[in-house]
């Protein structure tokens, strides 16, 4: 009994003198610059002299917080870093029952290439150490223009043409209507394309939420499977405040009636307007925030039948789950009544559809939800995890199939990602992971489908001196209806030689493939007075692309990248008539696409004016048919200046893309398209004017909109005229 009493006594004592050996640390990251918060800063505890004791390591969350509990007294270096910033180092003596606050703030790197990406390597890196070229969309580029929907974000990218709603990277992609993409779309990282047509569906895009767009040209398949090999983009939402806040945005505007009498199909000028609310505020659980947006739009449409009415309601939370954890979840529902429109009727009705069209109309209910966990295991292992639900619906009135009048279409996918990454030594950084999705459709253009894949992936970074190496790998296995197999092995490897002054050399060679979508294999269909056939015996296409590039500050206070590139592609898949006069999807095309680019920017010495300027080249050649690929521009050159001092701003907006060459000819000579022949540069010009009365104290803006401001009638495909000059007022208020 005696020996159980001083056990006990024994246990407290030690209890004690342990509880009396500790401290705690609170502190918070800002930046020098302006004292914001700097969410996601790494903060490292390193015993003074080094013990056996081990690192301790956390980081900052969203509004730049961090806390140590139960610190065992002693000198400390305390280490914070942030790509974007200076690393700051500093020395500490932490006593019994101390209680320290520490208040760090980190310097702003100095260079405007000290931009920092996450898409290109799967984490976050400087836009100066990325072995290809990337363009940035910014959350105020996409707020100034007045963007409806996403894809029309993309329009001023260097090397990015769209037609229609197809994203065409450097030539990649031509026109495949509406089905199978070749550009991968990410939200967060997470792939958002159909389960069953394969596309990317822009719509469903919340443009008030996000924070900025990475687009990253060229094959991306190693890290990121099918549908990449033309290139990734990926949309990055806003990390959420810790102040509660509201945004509304309301816009309205009207399509000028067409220059051409006989254009006129409407006696009254076709209106189109928005509506948007956001709102952000903390949520009381921990340091978790919730940011929610609702949107309605509606557009009459400067073309027959070619109306929508748009619903997009989306909410996001991210916070801390533990000294070293972070989660993100967020989701989207998105409804979309529209009219469909296909081609015109001749060039005397160039605003207005086939007879056999009219009053063709489409439904689509879309809704996902995802969420991205962090781990930070310790100082030199980070654990992410990844995974959404992407539910799709859509139908309509029209389309001969075999079970009747109506196509319609379900389907469920399931996506989940396993990612490590692991900084072996201050040089070497290697990346891993696996990814499982799983797709279940419902249609009656292809009937029940069920198809399921997984990959695994390794990338090691390497640097060597000023040089910095990457090699790595993805395996990809996708079945569909336990009948059709596709493996593929997708390599790369990437240089970039550090130069100084900001200035870098890059190269790198990588593979891409594309399963077929569903809807290339399957569908059995008709519409536009075409019936579309099955094709089962699809092979995936595959690509290779080499690009050299160099990065470096010119004279005049700007950036310029230029590069060289070549992409190969073999057994691409292009819609193509049958000796029976029908279409299917074909692997038809071994193709090469040679080009250049040029990326200028400046703030030409000012804090108040901006130019940029882009000019691309590519040679799109066919080399089974020995003829130009389709629907695929040369020359791109996109030029903008954005004026900003005081209260006042203004831009302008160039655009200019040279005719495509080669198209469906036997669209044009069926007669389906009458007129199809007809196609000329495009030539567009969009200007904005407005006021920022925040600075007097007021939190409204209102801008004044005109695209197209010289009315220049040009097509995109054949047999659709592009939007024609349009006026709209933006007004928005913060509070």
């Amino acid at each position: 009994m005696i020996s159980k009493i001083c056990l006990l006594i024994l246990s407290a004592l030690l209890f004690q003198i342990a509880a009396e050996a500790q401290a705690r640390i609170d502190g918070v990251v800002r930046s020098a610059e302006d004292s914001s918060a700097i969410a996601g800063a790494g903060v490292v505890l390193e015993p003074r002299p080094a013990i056996k004791a081990a690192k301790l390591g956390t980081i900052a969350s969203s509004n730049g917080s961090f806390s140590f509990e139960m610190i065992p007294v002693g000198k400390y270096r305390v280490i914070v870093s942030m790509i974007g910033f200076t690393r700051y180092t500093s020395t500490i003596s932490l006593t019994d029952h101390g209680r320290l606050t520490l208040n760090i703030y980190l310097h702003p790197l100095p260079f405007q290439t000290q931009q920092v990406v996450v898409t290109a390597s799967k984490r976050r890196q400087l836009l100066a150490d990325v072995p290809a070229s990337i363009s940035i969309i910014s959350a105020k580029s996409i707020e100034r223009r007045n963007i409806i929907s996403f894809e029309d974000a993309l329009r001023y990218v260097p090397g990015v043409n769209v037609i229609q709603d197809q994203v065409n990277i450097r030539g990649s992609s031509g026109y495949a209507r509406g089905v199978g993409s070749r550009v991968l779309l990410l939200i967060n990282g997470i792939p958002l394309l159909a389960g069953d047509t394969g596309e990317a569906v822009w719509e469903s895009i919340p443009l008030s939420d996000i924070e900025r767009v990475e687009v990253v040209k060229g094959a991306g398949s190693a890290l990121y499977g099918s549908s990449a090999l033309g290139g990734v983009i990926d949309v990055i939402t806003k990390d959420n405040m810790d102040v509660t806040s509201t945004d509304a945005k309301v816009y309205g505007g009207f399509y000028e009636q067409p220059g051409y009498a006989q254009w006129r199909w409407s006696s009254h000028p076709r209106y189109f307007q928005g509506i948007s609310l956001s709102h952000v505020q903390p949520i009381g659980i921990g340091n978790f925030d919730l940011a929610t947006s609702l949107s309605y739009k509606r557009d009459d449409g400067y073309i027959q039948n070619d109306y929508f009415r748009r619903y997009n309601m989306f909410a996001e939370s991210s916070g801390s789950v533990g000294p070293n954890q972070t989660l993100k979840g967020f989701g989207d529902f998105f409804y979309q009544h529209s009219g469909n429109f296909l081609y015109w009727q001749d060039i005397n009705h160039a605003l207005q559809p086939a007879s056999n069209t009219l009053g063709q109309w489409v439904n689509s209910t879309r809704a996902y939800i995802a969420g991205v966990y962090s781990n930070i295991v310790n100082d030199r292992f980070l654990l992410a995890v990844r995974g959404s639900y992407y539910f799709n619906h859509w139908f309509d009135n029209f389309g001969q199939t075999p079970t009747g009048i109506g196509d319609s279409s379900s389907s469920n996918l399931g996506y989940l990602e396993l990612q490590g990454t692991w900084t072996y030594d201050p040089n070497t950084i290697i990346t891993f992971g696996g990814v499982e999705e799983l797709d279940f459709m419902n249609s009656n253009l292809f009937t029940s489908k069920q198809s399921n894949s997984t990959a695994f992936y390794l990338q090691i970074e390497r640097k060597f001196g000023n040089l910095r190496t990457t090699l790595g790998a993805r395996y990809d296995y996708e079945r569909i209806q336990r009948a059709t197999d596709f493996l593929q092995l997708s390599p790369k490897l990437g240089l970039v030689y550090d130069l100084g002054g900001e200035a870098s050399l890059r190269a790198s060679i990588g593979s891409g493939f594309r399963a077929p979508s569903l809807a290339e294999t399957y569908t059995s269909t008709e519409t536009g007075g075409i019936s579309i056939i099955p094709n089962p015996n699809l092979l995936a296409e595959r690509s290779v692309a080499e690009e050299i590039g160099a990065r470096f500050p010119v004279s005049w206070y700007g950036i310029a990248d230029v590069s060289v590139f070549q992409n190969d592609y073999w057994n691409m898949i292009e819609p193509e008539f049958t000796t029976g006069g029908q279409v299917s999807f074909q692997n038809v095309t071994r193709a090469r696409i040679r080009g250049y680019e040029v990326d200028l920017s400046s703030d030409v010495g000012t804090d108040f004016l901006t130019l940029k300027a882009s000019y691309t080249y590519i040679y799109p050649l066919d080399l089974t048919n020995h003829e130009i690929l389709k629907y695929r521009s040369r020359k791109l050159f996109y030029a903008s200046a954005d004026f900003e001092r005081w209260i006042y701003r203004a831009s302008v907006d160039f655009r200019y893309i040279s005719a495509f060459e080669n198209y469906d000819r036997q669209l044009v000579n069926a007669g389906i398209v009458r007129n199809g022949n007809e196609r000329v540069p495009t030539y567009v010009t969009d200007v904005r004017a407005g006021v920022d009365l925040t600075a007097m104290g007021f939190p409204v803006s209102i801008e004044f909109v005109v695209n197209n401001a010289f009315e220049y009638y040009y097509v995109e495909m054949i047999g659709d005229m592009a939007p024609i000059r349009n006026y709209s007022v933006v007004l928005e208020t913060k509070f």
